[in-house]
């Protein structure tokens, strides 16, 4: 009978299942309380646990929730920042209605169209899939594509 190497060795890809499995079982703060809490209820009376082990997972507690709170924090500046640059963009796109500018057409292979360059007075503005586009000459440019602008 053979035996498989440790990296897996199946076609179902044995590798990217540990790592799945790995992710899956590390322990999250609830559990260590759970961990911690047992470990108390269940100490040998006659030898209990030293007060530095306990002062230790205590602090590896504190630990963890710190950087659970950290990372939430971290999490909502990401959303935060991205409606920023959302809002900013659309309010440049905006102040740009009125004004000559002059611009490269994004490409399109699907349509097959080729980058042209256009100039004109800026009539709209439009959102397209959260990204602001300008109006020129009725055709519609991404505002990363306007070249420049006039007053």
């Amino acid at each position: 009978m053979a035996v498989d190497g440790v990296s897996g060795g199946s076609s179902n890809g044995g590798t990217g299942q540990a790592a799945t499995n790995a992710v899956k079982n590390i322990l999250g703060k609830d559990d260590f309380l759970k961990l911690l809490i047992t470990q108390l209820k269940y100490q040998d009376p006659i030898e209990p646990t030293d007060n530095k082990d306990f002062i230790a997972q205590m602090a590896q507690f504190s630990s963890l929730e710190q950087m659970n709170n950290m990372a939430g924090g971290f999490a909502k500046l990401v959303v935060n920042q991205e409606s920023a640059l959302r809002e900013a963009t659309i309010s440049q796109a905006l102040s740009m209605i009125g004004r000559q500018v002059s611009a490269l057409t994004p490409v399109d292979p699907e349509a097959g169209t080729v980058p042209e360059a256009i100039s004109g007075v800026v009539t709209g503005m439009k959102l397209i899939n959260n990204v602001p586009h300008v109006v020129v000459n009725g055709k519609t440019v991404p505002i990363s594509y306007i070249s420049e602008v006039k007053l």
